[in-house]
């Protein structure tokens, strides 16, 4: 089910907020003009077409957030259905499902900081015996 505009743009001031990215910032990633996300986000405004697919992959390395969540977040597209119509079991995923998207972020967020401590860290060698 598509989300209401206010869920919409509601949804867009978050990717916004998390991403660190102006309206102008996100639009240009976009290819859109630079006033296209801050009339998205204007409810005295005529409706604009909402972000299309192309949109949100550009979007998604802009930001860093997956396609999949922005499909989610701002088409109310549900991520098990996308997974079924590719005929994943989605099992591993299962306890990630049952969390709010603000905290699959809080373990997105985790997992990158665990990994860039790794990436950081010297590496060990095994002792010589």
């Amino acid at each position: 089910m598509t989300p209401t505009d206010e869920a919409f743009r509601d949804a867009l001031r978050d990717v916004l907020a998390r991403s660190g990215l102006s309206m102008r910032a996100l639009s240009a990633a976009m290819g859109r003009d630079p006033g296209y996300i801050a009339a998205l986000l204007d409810p005295t405004r005529p409706s604009r077409a909402r972000p299309t697919p192309a949109d949100l992959l550009a979007a998604s390395d802009a930001t860093g957030f997956s396609f999949v969540e922005l499909l989610e977040s701002l088409w109310g597209i549900d991520p098990e259905h996308l997974g079924r119509e590719r005929g994943d079991s989605g099992a591993a995923d299962a306890p990630m499902r049952r969390l709010s998207a603000d905290e699959r972020a809080l373990v997105r967020d985790f997992a990158e900081l665990l990994v860039a401590r790794r990436s950081r860290r010297p590496q060990r060698r095994p002792a010589v015996k």
